[in-house]
């Protein structure tokens, strides 16, 4: 009866924050694959604590405070992550790639759907980070700038809505302490996120379709039009990556030309931008099969960013099958 009571007590006050924990540790580590690690390691040790939330006040604060220490436990051992442009200058085109480094080097993207956790507060006017900004992959990437303290204070105070009080209490520091670390991080997050922080509007939609349509076809004149003189792309895993339209260009064209296959590009949601799962095939025969999540940033109706993450085991996270069948049109959910 006792056991019942306790899996009960768990699955009515703990489970429910399951995937509001998953996005905290999402921002705190840039990884999709090791929040989600941490953050079933959190409720199984909440599980094994559950006497401990009777007597803490709040379910909600309590489990952050299990899934924080966490995450700064796993920080200890981990280096910062990053994409490539931030590891190194521009590749030119024509050079030969080298080998991709590991995945644990790089952020990831998340599905959109994480974003919809509720944490149980209401966003407020002093709130700093607006929801949308705070899972937009400038904002993720920039929080990979500051030590893993600062991260869990910025989150905790400027995305949560904690207070400093309620803050230092759950990193057993002081107030003045969490007020200077957030001066710093504040500071640290604005200069780096602001430059690459996706613009939204009313034609990226119709954007995003030429995006797709161009690249299916195989038109790359048609393609490059479509880009900013200034765009980037950058393709985690591997090292390597292109500033601008011309170079960019030069690059997909020799791509096209030593491996040709046929494209199917899926609108996806992930990280509160546009993005398309990518699926080939080869030219004759053969189903697609996915390939990468690319996130596409645009302002004034071009594209300005494209980061293609090309790990496939992201798919079934983001509700994408594996395979495509040869003829199959439209999305695939």
């Amino acid at each position: 009866m006792f056991a019942k009571a306790r899996d009960e007590d768990f699955r009515t006050q703990v489970e429910p924050h399951r995937r509001a924990i998953t996005l905290h540790c999402y921002r705190m580590l840039g990884s999709l694959q090791e929040a989600e690690e941490v953050a079933q390691e959190s409720l199984l040790r909440a599980w094994q604590r559950l006497d401990e939330r009777r007597s803490s006040g709040s379910t909600r604060a309590w489990l952050y405070k299990i899934a924080t220490n966490g995450c700064l436990d796993l920080l200890k051992t981990r280096r910062r992550r990053a994409l490539p442009h931030l590891l190194a200058p521009p590749t030119t085109p024509g050079a030969a790639f080298g080998p991709p480094l590991h995945e644990e080097v790089w952020i990831e993207p998340a599905p959109d759907f994480l974003f919809d956790a509720a944490d149980d507060v209401e966003p407020g006017p002093e709130r700093r980070v607006a929801m949308r900004e705070s899972v937009g992959l400038a904002f993720i990437t920039a929080l990979q700038f500051l030590s893993p303290k600062q991260r869990a204070g910025l989150l905790l105070v400027d995305v949560l809505g904690w207070s400093p009080e309620e803050t230092a209490s759950l990193l057993e520091t002081s107030v003045a302490s969490v007020n200077s670390l957030l001066q710093r991080a504040r500071k640290k997050v604005e200069s780096r996120s602001e430059e690459s922080r996706p613009a939204s509007g009313a034609n990226d939609e119709e954007l995003l379709h030429r995006y797709i349509t161009t690249w299916e076809s195989g038109d790359l004149h048609a393609f490059t039009t479509l880009l900013a003189e200034d765009a980037r792309l950058s393709m985690p895993p591997q090292p390597e990556w292109y500033a601008g339209r011309e170079a960019i260009h030069r690059f997909l064209a020799h791509i096209m030309a030593t491996q040709p296959h046929r494209y199917r590009l899926v609108p996806v949601a992930a990280n509160g931008q546009a993005a398309v799962a990518v699926y080939t095939a080869p030219l004759a025969v053969g189903d697609f099969r996915g390939e990468a999540i690319n996130l596409v940033s645009m302002r004034c109706g071009q594209v300005t960013q494209m980061t293609r993450f090309a790990a496939p085991r992201l798919f079934p996270s983001f509700g994408l099958p594996e395979r495509l069948p040869r003829h199959a049109s439209g999305s695939p959910h």
